[in-house]
């Protein structure tokens, strides 16, 4: 389909009069003649105030919330037209990717697919990513909206471990500070009806089932742009106001001329005369001008870095060797997270068992008395310091383990550390 709409009268015999905002706008242009009819160099004035104010005729708007002045439809012929009604049609792929992923999916949410991960190119990410366990952050992009969303779409985030919430917050203030896109919680504040979930959502899937803090931005706003201020959350569902409308279009035609066509009549093999028109959704409602797309984005790949640089990191600390006498020594080991979040990640993960734990193993020497191979469970990160217990932080990012091992002197041995998110 063409970006432009196409349009024909609500009721061919039933609309006379103009929608109440263009009879407003026309009557403050009209001359106080003390009752006389407007002379004919009035009538001639008025014409081209009328003309000259594009706010009355150029945007399509919905101005009176008792009817509508024109009908918009997408361009294009309707299929088995019954010369009257005119179906809503669902897009020709049925198909929202979005919706795919395994976590809330359902038969009832639009464009889900046949069945989780039936679409390939869900099916090779999901596998791409679990595949690679060490991924410890997601960020989907998407358009439009201009904002920072985070999971959950199906949850309150009262359902959610406080922690999580707390930490998406953290992430959120350096994201919004980087970009200027706000922060949301899909289900807090971009769902209107909250028994009317958008679920199977890629960042409800890598929380959920991988325990990662994920990501969906939405890129650029057009209202934002064109009033410095942002819509509301709820835009998805209610659409923008008249006035937003009519900035956004004042903005477009001084700085994107060509985002928005004039009204032009046409004559269409079903519905008679129409006219077809509007705004470029593809490269302007929907996404930056391409003049603008490298300033659009270019932070959130600064945002993206940071939220890299807070993963986990294991590092050896504090190593140690002690004779025991003979051939008999004492291995120590002190291993530390050096990152800002633990190694789970979530506490969403930790309770549900979604991270192995941490691993030492020592190689090059007989080990007395026990394993080789010690599991040493999970770390706290610099976050978990925000909530020590009257602020004695302690160390719930440290481990220290030890070994006896028979070996002559001299004899040199190593001490592999693993995680399989943190390093």
């Amino acid at each position: 389909m063409a970006s432009t709409e196409t349009l024909t009268p609500q009721d061919w015999t039933e609309v006379v009069s103009p929608p109440r905002h263009i009879a407003d706008a026309v009557a403050a242009l009209v001359p106080d003649t003390d009752g006389a009819n407007l002379t004919t160099t009035q009538l001639a004035d008025l014409s081209e105030a009328i003309v000259a104010d594009e706010s009355i005729w150029r945007p399509m708007v919905i101005a009176d919330p008792d009817r509508r002045r024109y009908r918009l439809l997408y361009e294009g012929e309707i299929v088995e037209h019954d010369g009257f009604t005119i179906p809503t049609p669902r897009p020709p792929q049925s198909l929202d990717l979005n919706r795919n992923f395994p976590a809330g999916w359902g038969t009832g949410v639009p464009g889900s697919g046949d069945h989780p991960l039936s679409e390939p190119e869900i099916d090779s990410l999901v596998r791409a990513i679990v595949a690679r366990r060490n991924i410890c952050g997601y960020n989907a992009y998407h358009t439009a909206g201009g904002v920072l969303l985070r999971p959950s779409s199906t949850m309150s985030d009262s359902s959610l471990p406080p922690v999580d919430v707390w930490a998406w917050k953290e992430l959120g203030k350096r994201g919004e500070a980087l970009t200027g896109y706000t922060v949301h919680s899909v289900y807090e504040d971009f769902t209107f009806d909250k028994s009317d979930t958008m679920s199977g959502a890629a960042d409800d899937w890598v929380y959920e089932h991988l325990g990662v803090l994920g990501w969906t931005t939405e890129f650029w706003d057009p209202v934002q742009q064109a009033t410095g201020k942002k819509p509301s959350t709820h835009f998805w569902y209610t659409g923008p106001t008249d006035e937003e409308v009519l900035a956004v279009y004042r903005w477009a035609m001084q700085h994107h001329p060509a985002a928005y066509s004039d009204w032009v009549p046409f004559d269409h093999p079903q519905l008679g005369r129409v006219e077809i028109g509007g705004w470029d959704e593809v490269f302007f409602m929907s996404n930056a001008p391409g003049s603008r797309l490298l300033a659009e984005v270019k932070p959130h790949a600064e945002f993206a870095v940071y939220q890299a640089l807070c993963s986990p990191r294991l590092e050896v600390l504090h190593t140690k060797v002690e004779s025991l006498g003979g051939d008999s020594w004492r291995v120590d080991v002190g291993i530390a997270n050096t990152g800002w979040l633990p190694t789970f990640i979530t506490q969403w993960a930790r309770d549900k068992k979604l991270v192995l734990p941490m691993v030492a193993e020592l190689h090059g020497a007989e080990v007395v008395g026990g394993p080789a191979r010690h599991e040493l469970g999970q770390l706290g990160g610099r976050l978990d310091m925000q909530f020590s217990y009257g602020k004695n932080d302690g160390t719930p990012d440290r481990v220290l383990t030890s070994w006896v091992v028979r070996a002559a002197a001299g004899t040199t041995v190593e001490v592999a550390v693993s995680h399989q998110r943190a390093g």
